[in-house]
């Protein structure tokens, strides 16, 4: 395999480092990033949503179509507005095409992210659904709550239900619309040939992801996400589906009086737990991926020597 056949796919739960080991190895390895989250794509949601890591001293410039970090290219970021739609197939189109364009600069490729969907998008070992968006059937689910919408899938299929994220509005709502929509998808997704896709899944022990989780949420609501959020009412935003969720939601509720500020904190961290749980049974499904613990002093040195070796 060339240098170009091999990209690399860094993954893991969220706040194990994933964009601060892709910055250092795309200093070593003149590399480029492309995110695979679902949040990031969304213009204005950046706190909330990890873009940039915390404490740290990182020079960001927020270019037209990709942001720089110390002056390596992250794309990926701010594709859409908050209320615009944008699916799984939107983010694998625009990032496969992306990574051939990188490739052909002989760069390397660093997909780095926690959305375990996209990421098998990319690699093609999930396929897309070719059911096109129906955007007045979703705009009547969205109004539906989580309870209504599990029985509705599991009514419509036992199958789709036992295999999907059933706490994950969003997913159920497309779940239901593609087992009742019939008009579908014609284009394919431009998939890399020869491509060589090496997965590198930063964890560690439950406890210590938890806690690097709890003060990331303790320092982005020290650091603007009341703000941000307030930016995001202010724009007409606050309906969005996008900024109900994990972390923004909470926000909501304090801002609203529902929760105490207390509250709302140690509410995002439990969400927050949960979610590292969901990521995590994810990414178990993929037998490839070669397992780093975080919490040992040389992981990042034995990482380099891999995409070294690889290369």
């Amino acid at each position: 395999m060339s240098k170009n056949s091999n990209i690399f796919i860094i993954l893991g739960p969220t706040s194990s480092g994933k964009t601060s080991l892709a910055l250092s190895l795309c200093e070593k390895f003149d590399g480029e990033i492309i995110s695979a989250d679902s949040r990031q794509v969304c213009k204005f949601m950046d706190i909330g949503t990890g873009k940039v890591p915390v404490k740290s001293d990182i020079n960001v410039q927020r270019c037209a179509d990709y942001w720089k970090f110390n002056n390596i290219k992250i794309w990926g970021y701010d594709l859409v507005d908050p209320d615009q739609y944008f699916s799984g197939y939107d983010f694998a189109n625009y990032a496969l095409k992306k990574a051939k364009e990188i490739l052909e600069k002989g760069k390397t490729v660093f997909l780095v992210g926690g959305t375990g969907f996209y990421i098998d998008l990319f690699t093609g070992k999930i396929k897309p659904s070719n059911v096109l968006p129906d955007m007045d059937l979703r705009s009547s689910l969205e109004q539906s709550s989580l309870s209504n919408l599990q029985n509705k899938l599991k009514k419509m299929s036992k199958d789709v239900y036992d295999q999907i994220d059933q706490k994950n509005k969003v997913r159920l709502i497309r779940a239901i619309e593609k087992e009742s929509s019939a008009d579908v998808r014609k284009e394919t997704l431009p998939y890399i040939k020869n491509a060589k896709f090496n997965y590198i899944g930063l964890t560690s022990a439950r406890e210590f992801l938890y806690n690097r989780t709890d003060d990331w949420v303790d320092e982005i609501w020290r650091g603007g996400l009341i703000e941000e959020i307030k930016s995001l009412i202010e724009m007409g935003y606050e309906n969005s589906p996008k900024i109900k969720g994990i972390v923004y939601k909470e926000v909501f509720d304090y801002l609203e009086g529902v929760l105490t500020k207390p509250e709302a904190i140690q509410k995002t961290k439990f969400n927050l737990h949960s979610y590292i749980r969901r990521q995590q049974t994810w990414f178990k499904k993929n037998n490839l991926i070669e397992w780093f613990d975080i919490s040992k002093d040389d992981f990042k040195e034995i990482i380099y020597n891999r995409v070294k070796e690889t290369l």
